[in-house]
């Protein structure tokens, strides 16, 4: 049916191959995005999906109600314990891209799609094989070329090195050749923020566009405005993964240096800065007030949301955010740094973004905003439908259909 499938008018539709290394409709974070973008984009084309076999009975069931036609690929067992082994996932990507690349090629002979699209991984240092079909392609939203302020190393820990190999792999991996050719060969590329934009040379930059990667899920629309007190306990939350780029240190210091003594901090996830975190928890003094929870099955996250004051999310590496996405769309005001993805997520209006010039101002503003919000629940209240606003009118899916099919229809005019 897909290969023939066609518009209210009888004409067929544009045949679109689409590219989704992580992608999971019952999944989270980039996976279940790499969905997103397949069932958008099937909506007004007829849509060829090559994906791993990984989370496969899931896709199979979402594409037959979509009419989305799926191809799974692997990589050789071989490649797989190799990477486990090493520790490097790269290496399986791009084996896997590889063979993609591959498959591109025997499918469009068969098929002669109009136009190819890689959503996921959201990185730039996955080529765009498939980009060399001869045919208009878009790749994106990518990522991968943010990096930490200058000054703000030291709360990366153990993770300092790693991060300063980091941006120079980074700029080997951008002279790559096979970056290069699909930076080259990319018809429309999407960027998940200024930083990305920046990032990729100048000379691709009259066809990139800025695409936040993350979008609302349907049950983020069922929430209403909540009453906002003025309670004793001021209750703070993080929700996301354990990294050392995260830097909840900047948060434990800004508490200890502002004054605050009643609150509730509040910490949701896993990951290899626990232990650190839990011990720079400990040194600051600020005992029972920090609460570890570990990790939390997705139904139970709004649980915690209901019962924060403010989510605080100091990233300083980051293209985006789904727990700011999340909390926006809850009712719940944001305190996050300006860089990157997240100080491009949030505005002046939805939340509260603090400077990164350096170490000791950062800690200083970061600190006056939550003794802010602490003696303000009328601006928290104000923030939190700003917030929401801003979560609707960007990042629903309707927003990104819209965009998906401007870009497409423009690529594939005569």
């Amino acid at each position: 049916m897909n290969a023939r499938a066609v518009d209210k008018f009888g004409s067929e539709l544009p045949r679109v191959l689409m590219i989704a290394y992580a992608c999971d409709p019952e999944g989270t974070g980039e996976h279940w995005l790499g969905w997103g973008w397949a069932e958008q984009a099937a909506r007004s084309f007829s849509v060829d999906l090559i994906a791993p076999p990984k989370s496969r009975a899931a896709i199979e069931v979402h594409a037959s109600k979509f009419d989305i036609t799926t191809h799974f690929v692997e990589v050789p067992p071989a490649v797989r314990l190799l990477t486990e082994l090493a520790g490097n996932s790269w290496w399986r990507k791009l084996a896997w891209q590889k063979r993609v690349g591959r498959l591109a090629e025997r499918l469009h002979a068969e098929k002669k799609f109009s136009l190819v699209h890689q959503t996921t991984f959201h990185t730039f240092r996955v080529p765009f094989r498939a980009a060399r079909l001869g045919i208009p392609s878009v790749w994106g939203p990518i990522a991968g070329g943010e990096s930490v302020p200058p000054g703000f190393e030291r709360y990366l820990g153990r993770a300092r090195s790693s991060e300063a190999s980091r941006r120079l792999v980074n700029r080997l991996w951008l002279r790559a050749p096979s970056v290069q050719a699909s930076l080259q060969r990319a018809a429309a590329i999407f960027v998940s923020n200024q930083t990305m934009f920046d990032f990729l040379p100048a000379e691709y930059r009259t066809k990139i566009q800025i695409v936040s990667p993350n979008a609302l899920r349907p049950q983020d629309e069922d929430y209403a405005p909540r009453e906002v007190q003025n309670r004793e306990i001021f209750r703070l939350l993080y929700v996301g993964n354990c990294v050392a780029t995260r830097a909840i240190p900047i948060v434990f210091e800004a508490l200890r240096n502002s004054g605050l003594t009643e609150y509730e901090f509040v910490l949701v996830g896993e990951g290899p800065a626990l232990k650190e975190w839990r011990r720079q928890s400990v040194e600051l003094g600020l005992g029972a007030r920090v609460r570890f929870e570990g990790k939390v099955p997705y139904a139970r996250l709004h649980d915690y949301y209901a019962r924060a004051d403010a989510l605080v999310f100091p990233a300083l590496r980051d293209s985006g955010g789904s727990a700011l996405l999340e909390a926006m769309a809850r009712y719940v005001p944001v305190v996050c740094l300006d860089w990157a993805g997240p100080g491009e997520m949030v505005d002046e209006q939805s939340g509260l973004k603090i400077p990164v010039a350096s170490p000791a101002e950062t800690i200083r503003a970061f600190g006056s905003a939550l003794r802010r919000l602490q003696l303000d629940p009328p601006l928290r209240a104000t923030l939190a439908r700003a917030a929401r606003r801003r979560a609707e009118a960007r990042f629903r899916w309707e927003a990104k259909r819209d965009l998906l099919e401007a870009t497409y229809r423009r690529l594939l005019q005569p």
